[in-house]
């Protein structure tokens, strides 16, 4: 529009100056074919321009697919190499704590009620026997004699809460699912466990790590203490305390707020001088 107003300017200057020296001039023929040609080229930029904004758009379109890609793919990369370090991470987590596993008689809210006051006892019987244990081993080596009286321990409890269930204590493996607690997660697997199986012992579990001393009884503060963290820190490296308090999470990559923001812009020369 620039472009139209300077020539028709131009044209009406120089026919009013044709005018004022009597000379006959075609100026409205002339002005008409000028701005038809002024017209045209100005939608010719146009079009240019405009091609050129959609080629700009599907380059930066396919850039960011590019980058999503690749974000995805890194993504994928990461999540299956932690995927094949969990079993070494369980193996040698399994090899540093010894657990205690509680099971219920059933999911009864009685049952379960007396399942934490056996918890509760026996954790307050064990923590001066394993106190000075250095090892997982040493840790079974001190309770195994103590079984007879941890047993004598859980039934009086129970009698006392008007239950006659039968309890069964023993040291052995078992299979885990993936656990949390506090605020660390401990990876599915076979561990060593302290397990205290009252009558059918068909209810819902209860578990801790009993070495290192990881096992509390206020369930309303369930954070493990920064002193029994400390010790188990002692036996792991730092890659594999580090994915306790980190679990494995699904990564899914998204478009960054500058990605979604960012428009082409192409300028053209000629067109922005006219």
């Amino acid at each position: 529009m620039k472009l139209y107003r300077h020539i028709k300017s131009c044209m009406l200057d120089y026919i009013h100056q044709k005018k004022g020296l009597h000379t006959d001039f075609p100026a409205p023929k002339i002005l008409s074919i000028i701005l038809l040609y002024a017209a045209s080229f100005s939608l010719f930029l146009a079009g240019i321009k405009h091609i050129q904004i959609e080629q700009a758009a599907a380059k930066l379109k396919n850039m960011q697919a590019d980058r999503r890609a690749a974000a995805s793919a890194s993504g994928k990369e990461t999540t299956a190499k932690r995927q094949q370090a969990i079993p070494a991470l369980q193996n040698h987590l399994a090899e540093n704590i010894l657990r205690l596993h509680v099971v219920a008689d059933s999911d009864a809210p009685e049952d379960q009620a007396l399942k934490l006051k056996v918890r509760d006892q026996v954790i307050t019987y064990l923590r001066e026997t394993i106190r000075n244990a250095n090892s997982p081993a040493q840790a079974e080596e001190l309770i195994t004699p103590q079984i007879p009286a941890l047993t004598k321990i859980a039934q009086k409890t129970l009698t006392q809460n008007d239950s006659q269930s039968p309890v069964h204590i023993t040291i052995e493996n078992r299979e885990f699912p993936i656990k949390t607690y506090g605020d660390l997660t401990f990876p599915a697997g076979t561990y060593r466990s302290l397990c205290i199986d009252i009558g059918t012992g068909r209810g819902r579990n209860w578990w801790c790590v009993l070495f290192p001393s990881l096992c509390f009884v206020d369930e309303t503060t369930a954070t493990v203490p920064e002193e029994s963290k400390k010790r188990l820190k002692e036996r792991l490296t730092e890659e594999e305390y580090q994915a306790l308090e980190q679990p494995e999470s699904q990564i899914k990559p998204t478009e960054s707020p500058q990605e979604s923001e960012e428009r082409p812009e192409v300028r053209s020369a000629l067109f922005d001088w006219f």
